[in-house]
């Protein structure tokens, strides 16, 4: 059986690669996780997924652009980006984020409530970038389209948009 380019330009097999990645990184990917999810089981399939990534995408990996352990951090932000939009289930008319039905419970209420306040509190600017990327899962592309302005404003307005969000939920005590 013949090997793929991709199996050829790892430094390890598969499993061998992954234990060592994990061996390596691993707590620190863990770490940052649990920071950034809502528990421990969550941080877990989150570095569980970036170590995966990591091994379909090794052979894209360039050593002279930045160490294995950014690369894997950057694989991990992109990860826990996607976990964000499929766990999200609040939905978006205009501006406002609309109250989830009742059939997810008080809880759902609850977070939908004091996202909404949240938001609120940013300029409409960024709020604007964070409602269409995250509520209505579009691309920096396609928002700057919608809204008339470039890429990078996008992804600038994003940038300082989701830390001024950071922070008002951290204020509200929803964030460690």
């Amino acid at each position: 059986m013949s090997k793929t380019s991709s199996q050829t330009d790892r430094p390890e097999g598969g499993e061998a690669l992954t234990k060592r990645l994990h061996a390596e990184h691993g707590a620190a990917l863990f770490n940052w996780a649990v920071g950034r999810v809502a528990d421990r089981r969550d941080a877990e399939e989150l570095v569980a997924e970036t170590l995966v990534r990591a091994w379909r995408k090794y052979d894209q990996y360039q050593p002279d652009r930045g160490s294995e352990r950014a690369w894997l951090f950057g694989i991990a932000r992109n990860a826990s980006t996607d976990l964000y939009r499929k766990t999200r289930r609040l939905r978006l008319v205009g501006d406002n984020v609309e109250e989830p039905a009742h059939d997810g419970g008080i809880e759902n209420l609850a977070e939908a409530s004091v996202i909404r306040d949240a938001l609120s509190t940013l300029s409409d600017p960024h709020r604007a970038v964070i409602v269409e990327a995250f509520f209505q899962g579009r691309t920096a592309a396609e928002i700057g389209e919608r809204i008339g302005v470039p890429p990078g404003t996008v992804k600038s307005r994003m940038f300082y948009g989701m830390r001024a969000l950071r922070a008002a939920l951290e204020e509200r005590e929803v964030l460690r």
